[in-house]
């Protein structure tokens, strides 16, 4: 079986990062991605904290310039699921539903997955009316849409999603854990209305097929009607995939250089496109470092 010199998994910003630098290398790495190209970027509203793009971009826009830059380079990205990374031997065992390849380094950047709802039930009915990410809904207008969380990604979701629904923001709890921008730019849109100290506690169906939701609330029970729900209570590392001997060595194999975690997978709450693209640039930059005292 062939060895392939380095393989990525996920093709998020700092998967891409890595991959276009590594071919500025003369290196070609087999790229792994289970969904879209350009990762929680799907989500983003505006974009303003990375340099080169006046007023922000939106996360959907700057995809797009991604996925066009990747491939005006030839950076090819195999759309299919890791369902396990191992080592064998000195390389590493990639396996996916339709092929398993070796590699003598890898880098995981498979980013995070969404927490989903624990403390209430969600029957079968509402189900593909819950959501824990907002790029699936941009396409609607004139909806309600209730979303529970008090982060950035809570507020950035409404922001987006407010240009042509209604939304309404839940808090659990009583401080807002936003950006004060995002903030501020919630309260001057009047299609984005807020609730502190608000516990969803119930949902079901109405005899129209709306989402009830009932809520504990500071004075007393709240009832809302709504279209869909989303759930922005926070990410946990996607690491599933990776054998567990292999998530016990990683430190190990990541100070011999066979082994980078970059991006989202990495950083815990320092979920930042800019932090991920630096990432990227590094990896591959130590990675060929590495490579060239291989072969010397």
């Amino acid at each position: 079986m062939q060895v392939e010199p380095v393989t990525i998994i996920g093709a998020g910003p700092a998967g891409l990062a890595a991959a276009i630098q590594l071919k500025r290398y003369g290196i070609d790495p087999i790229i792994f991605e289970r969904a879209l190209i350009g990762g929680l970027l799907h989500n983003a509203n505006l974009v303003e904290n990375y340099p080169g793009f006046p007023g922000g971009i939106s996360g959907p826009e700057l995809v797009r310039c991604f996925i066009e830059q990747a491939r005006s380079i030839g950076i090819d990205v195999i759309f299919e699921t890791v369902t396990l990374l191992e080592e064998a031997g000195s390389q590493f065992r990639v396996t996916t539903p339709s092929r398993v390849c070796l590699s003598r380094i890898v880098v995981i950047a498979t980013g995070t997955r969404p927490c989903t709802f624990s403390d209430f039930e969600i029957l079968a009915p509402l189900q593909e009316r819950v959501f824990y990410e907002a790029f699936p809904l941009l396409g609607i207008e004139g909806k309600r849409i209730a979303i529970v969380g008090a982060g950035d990604a809570a507020f950035d979701y409404a922001l987006n999603l407010a240009k042509r629904n209604q939304v309404v923001i839940l808090n659990r709890g009583e401080q807002q854990k936003c950006l004060p921008i995002l903030w501020e730019r919630s309260q001057a849109v009047s299609r984005i209305s807020y609730h502190a100290r608000t516990t969803v506690s119930r949902l079901s169906e109405t005899a129209s097929g709306e989402i009830a939701i009932k809520c504990a609330a500071p004075t007393g029970s709240l009832d809302l009607y709504v279209d869909y729900l989303i759930g922005a209570i926070g990410r946990e590392q996607e690491l599933d995939f990776v054998a567990t001997q292999l998530l016990e060595r990683t430190h190990e194999l990541e100070m011999r250089g066979t082994l980078y975690r970059i991006g989202d997978v990495k950083n815990g709450i320092f979920r930042q496109m800019s932090i991920a693209v630096g990432d990227g640039v590094l990896a591959a930059m130590q990675i060929y470092r590495q490579l060239e005292e291989t072969r010397g």
